[in-house]
């Protein structure tokens, strides 16, 4: 993964925090500041890889922004960052991490690399699963012996077997509760 080529839009209202959060994220990511849940609609759009999001803000509250965000089906990874303990009003929120405030630097690179380790597992998963379909469809209409000479077929297992190493790789990454909470 090249995290330099991630970019993470930081919201909270306390304009402080948000900077600091980004001081925290910039040698290792793209940062952008929303200081409202207004503001934070503004800056969304297809250039954001994952939004670091307070909950509770005046006005528009993170809640209400993060809810606005899965309506809009944008491919990003929301991550909430809040001085409230979790608590089952989270059950209707599409999150991908939860951090309590306050925050050290090391547990926000730590969570925000879960996150994106959490969406490249998955993305690992939706593609090997593609290329075993192509692969089961040749097998079926070939035999060995046809595809044992054919370029194309030998760079899909060559992808395949990327795939597996780089899965692999993930997996290792990822701590176990991470692993079970995707597989169940």
């Amino acid at each position: 993964m090249t995290e330099a080529a991630k970019t993470i839009l930081v919201v909270d209202d306390e304009a402080d925090l948000a900077e600091s959060y980004a001081l925290r994220l910039e040698d290792h990511y793209e940062t952008k500041i929303a200081t409202s849940g207004g503001e934070a609609l503004t800056k969304l759009g297809p250039d954001i890889d994952l939004v670091l999001l307070d909950r509770r803000m005046p006005g528009m509250a993170g809640d209400d922004v993060i809810k606005r965000i899965d309506d809009w089906e944008l491919e990003f990874q929301v991550l909430l960052v809040s001085a409230i303990d979790p608590d089952t009003d989270l059950v209707d929120l599409p999150f991908d991490g939860y951090l309590t405030k306050s925050v050290s630097k090391d547990e926000l690179l730590d969570a925000v690399e879960r996150v994106f380790l959490k969406q490249r597992y998955e993305e690992l998963i939706a593609e090997y699963n593609a290329a075993a379909e192509t692969y089961d469809v040749l097998r079926e209409a070939y035999s060995r012996s046809e595809l044992a000479d054919n370029e194309a077929f030998a760079e899909l297992e060559n992808h395949m077997a990327t795939l597996e190493a780089e899965f692999d790789e993930t997996v290792e990454k990822l701590d176990d509760s991470s692993v079970t909470t995707l597989l169940e």
